[in-house]
C-alpha cells in the first residue's frame, strides 16, 4: 500500500511539471532528399557509350528541386582533382569522352525553397576498347606486334583485333617478342604536357627494341631510345621489373632504374655499376621481382652471383647469406637457366641452375629474400631425370611445382618429392614456343591458367589449361590463334594494377 501511494505521488509531480512547462520546442524533421535511378557503379566505354540517367528525386519538404551533374577523377597524383560540371538538368545525357580510369559521377539535388542541397555519387569506371582483353605479343621472326582478343562479357574472347600495335602507331617493334608487363603508376605527360602523372601503361619487350604504351589508346609513350635519358648504343632489352619504390630496366645486361618515390619523367637513368671498383657484370634476363619487395633478385652471369639493387643507388647491392641457406649468393659457379617469382611478399621464387664444372649437376633452388638477406634451398635433380634436357621453364605460383618443356611435351617437376609427370603433348607439327602460369581475380573474368603457346607453319596457338593439384586439365578452356610466334600473353582490364601480376618470365 505504501509503495502504491509513493508511485502515485511521483506520477502527480511529473504531470504537474509537464503542465507548468510552457517552453516552445520545434520538433520539425530535418530535410531529407532521396534519389532513385542512380546506380552505385557504372562502366562506360570511352568514345562509344552515352550515359543517359533520369533519376527520380523527392524531398520531405515543399519546394522545387534543381539538379547539377559533375565528375572528378580518382587516384590522381601530381595535381588536385577538379569537379567538372556536366549538366544542370534533371536528366543526364552525356557522351563519354574520358581517359580509361576510375571517376566519380556526382549528382547534387537542391531544394530551391529551403536552400538545402544533398549530394549523391556513383563510381564511374571508364574503359576503352583497349582496356579489356587478352594481349598476345607475337613476332614474325624480325619484328614484334600485338594481337588483342576482346572479352566484353567473359574471360573467353568473342573477337580479335590483329596487329593492333602497328595499326595504332604505324610501325612494329624491332626484334622477337619476349615479355609483357603492366604498371598503373608509370609516369608520363600524355594527359597534360609537362605534367608527369600516373599512367596506366603496358611495356612490350622484344630482343632488339621495346615500347611502352598508354593502355587507354595504345599510343606509344616511349621506344627504346626515348625510355632512357641517353639512348643506348647497344639495343638488347632484357626485362622491365618493379619494386616497392622503383622501376628497373635491363638492357644489354646493364641495369638502370627510376626511383618512383620522387618526381620523374618516366625515363631511366645511367647504368648502375656492380661495386666501387666497377667490376664488369652482365645480368641474366631471368629475375625474381615484385612490386611489393625492396628490390629484385638478379643473377650476374659473369660472376655467377645473385645480387639486388635499390631504386636510388648507383651500385648493386650484395646479399648477406642467411644461416639457413644451402647455397651462398656469391660465386655459385652456376649458369642460370631460369628464374621466376612465386610470391610477391615475402619475395620468393625459384631458380633453375646448371653447374659450370659438372654439367650433369642440375639444381632447382627455392630462393627467398628479406631485405638484403638471402636464402636458397637447393634440390638436386637426378642425372637421369627428364628435366635434364628441358629447354623452357615456368613456375607454378601456387604450388611447389616447376613446369618444363622437352621436345613437344610439357612436364611437371614436384619439388617436394622430385616426381616428374608428362602433362601435355603438342599435336604433330606444332613446336612449343611459350609456357607460363598466370592467374587473375575479378568477378566474371577470373582465371587461373597454365598457358602453352605453339607454332606451326607461321601460325600460333595459345592453349590455356586449368589445373588441379598442379595437373593440367585434359582440354584447354581457352584457345587463342593468330599469325606469328608467341612471346608472352597478358590479360588486361580496368582493374589491372601494378601488382596484379608477378614480374618475371
Amino acid at each position: 500500500m505504501k509503495k502504491s501511494v509513493f508511485y502515485i505521488l511521483c506520477l502527480s509531480l511529473l504531470l504537474a511539471g509537464c503542465l507548468k512547462d510552457e517552453s516552445n520546442y520545434n520538433f520539425s524533421q530535418p530535410e531529407v532528399i532521396t534519389v532513385s535511378g542512380l546506380e552505385p557503379s557504372i562502366t562506360a566505354v570511352s568514345g562509344m557509350d552515352n550515359l543517359r540517367i533520369d533519376p527520380v528525386a523527392s524531398s520531405n519538404k515543399e519546394g522545387e528541386l534543381e539538379y547539377m551533374w559533375g565528375i572528378y577523377e580518382t587516384n590522381v597524383q601530381g595535381y588536385a582533382p577538379v569537379l567538372d560540371t556536366l549538366a544542370s538538368t534533371k536528366e543526364l545525357n552525356y557522351n563519354v569522352q574520358l581517359p580509361a580510369k576510375g571517376w566519380v559521377l556526382v549528382l547534387r539535388v537542391t531544394n530551391t525553397q529551403t536552400g538545402y542541397a544533398q549530394f549523391f555519387t556513383s563510381s564511374l569506371n571508364v574503359v576503352t576498347p583497349y582496356t579489356r582483353g587478352w594481349y598476345v605479343a607475337k613476332d614474325d621472326g624480325s619484328n614484334t606486334d600485338l594481337d588483342l582478343f576482346l572479352t566484353p562479357e567473359t574471360i573467353v574472347p568473342d573477337s580479335k583485333v590483329e596487329n593492333v600495335f602497328s595499326t595504332v602507331n604505324g610501325h612494329k617493334i624491332p626484334g622477337k617478342a619476349m615479355l609483357l608487363n603492366y604498371y598503373n603508376d608509370y609516369k608520363s605527360d600524355v594527359l597534360v604536357a609537362g605534367t608527369f602523372v600516373n599512367t596506366k601503361s603496358m611495356f612490350i619487350i622484344a630482343d632488339k627494341g621495346m615500347s611502352v604504351v598508354d593502355i587507354n589508346s595504345l599510343d606509344q609513350i616511349h621506344d627504346l631510345d626515348g625510355i632512357f635519358y641517353q639512348a643506348p648504343s647497344v639495343k638488347q632489352p632484357d626485362f622491365v621489373s618493379a619494386a616497392s619504390a622503383a622501376l628497373y630496366f635491363s638492357n644489354n645486361g646493364q641495369l638502370t632504374s627510376i626511383y618512383s618515390m620522387s618526381a620523374n619523367t618516366g625515363q631511366f637513368g645511367t647504368e648502375k655499376i656492380m661495386d666501387d671498383e666497377a667490376t664488369p657484370y652482365r645480368l641474366s634476363k631471368y629475375h625474381i621481382g615484385s612490386g611489393l619487395a625492396d628490390g629484385p633478385v638478379l643473377f650476374d652471369e659473369l660472376s655467377g652471383s645473385f645480387v639486388t639493387a635499390t631504386g636510388s643507388g648507383t651500385t648493386m647491392t650484395s646479399y648477406k647469406n642467411s644461416s639457413s641457406t644451402t647455397m651462398e649468393a656469391q660465386n655459385t659457379n652456376k649458369t642460370c637457366l631460369y628464374m621466376g617469382t612465386r610470391s610477391n611478399y615475402p619475395l620468393e621464387g625459384i631458380a633453375v641452375l646448371r653447374d659450370k664444372t659438372n654439367p650433369t649437376l642440375l639444381i632447382v633452388s627455392s630462393v627467398a629474400t628479406n631485405g638484403s638477406n638471402f636464402t636458397a634451398i637447393n634440390d638436386t635433380v637426378s642425372a637421369s631425370a627428364v628435366m635434364q634436357t628441358a629447354t623452357r621453364f615456368a613456375v607454378n605460383t601456387e604450388e611447389n611445382i616447376v613446369y618444363f618443356v622437352v621436345g613437344n611435351q610439357v612436364w611437371s617437376h614436384n619439388m617436394a618429392n622430385d616426381f616428374e609427370k608428362m602433362q601435355w603433348e603438342a599435336p604433330s607439327g606444332e613446336d612449343i614456343t611459350f609456357l607460363r602460369h598466370r592467374a587473375y581475380k575479378e568477378t566474371g573474368y577470373a582465371y587461373n591458367y597454365i598457358m602453352i603457346g605453339t607454332k606451326q607453319a607461321g601460325n600460333y596457338k595459345v592453349r590455356m589449361f586449368t589445373k588441379s593439384s598442379g595437373n593440367l586439365a585434359t582440354t584447354p578452356e581457352v584457345t587463342l590463334e593468330g599469325t606469328g610466334e608467341v612471346g608472352d600473353v597478358l590479360y588486361v582490364s580496368p582493374s589491372t594494377g601494378s601488382n596484379t601480376y608477378l614480374n618475371n618470365y
